[in-house]
């Protein structure tokens, strides 16, 4: 009785068109300099991500899937200034990622597809000797740190059975500061593991 109840279970759950998971995964999201500002050396380091995220799936073959998502991101960047090296820095965010997958339904239990995503996020915690460089104690005026950005992800992955692994790069739209820095932003590979129930 309990084997039969297990099998139907597993089978209304692969005929459901929504799923929810929960991820994790290692991040290379770094600050990135474009534009004007002193010359620097931005060298990422290796960050964590989780979250959760609710997914709706439709479609054959060819299938299409909306997947919002609730995420937390430590991020770590070494910077290297013209005469100071070894700068560290850490940004903490809450990220609201919403994800468009095309994918290909190759068996019952492997679906490969590519991603588009676009983002919000807001910054929750940041600190590390490049703050310090930059005068975050407000001393200087005109400081500026802009804790709100969003900005879009591209990638690809797969499901295998209940699982997901899944690869992006990200680029923020709009810079997060600075006075000293005319166009610093993040960017970077994220990679994660997600389990699906």
């Amino acid at each position: 009785m309990v084997l039969l109840w297990v099998l139907a279970a597993t089978v209304m759950a692969q005929q459901r068109p929504w799923r929810i998971g929960v991820l994790g995964g290692v991040n290379y999201i770094h600050l990135e300099n474009y534009g004007k500002g002193y010359y620097s050396d931005f060298e990422p380091k290796p960050g964590y991500t989780f979250g959760a995220f609710f997914r709706y799936t439709w479609g054959g073959f060819l299938n299409y899937s909306l997947e919002p998502g609730l995420q937390f991101t430590e991020s770590r960047t070494e910077v290297d200034l013209l005469y100071i090296t070894d700068c560290l820095v850490t940004i903490k965010s809450i990220d609201l990622p919403v994800s468009f997958k095309l994918g290909l339904k190759l068996s019952k239990i492997f679906r490969p597809y590519i991603t588009g995503t676009v983002y919000a996020s807001y910054v929750v915690g940041s600190y590390g000797s490049f703050w310090e460089v930059l005068d975050v104690d407000h001393t200087q005026p005109g400081w500026h740190f802009n804790r709100f950005y969003c900005g879009l992800a591209a990638g690809m992955g797969f499901d295998l059975w209940k699982f997901q692994v899944d690869g992006r790069y990200r680029w923020n739209l709009n810079r997060i500061n600075s006075d000293d820095y005319k166009a610093l932003r993040q960017m970077g590979l994220e990679l994660t593991l997600a389990f699906l129930f």
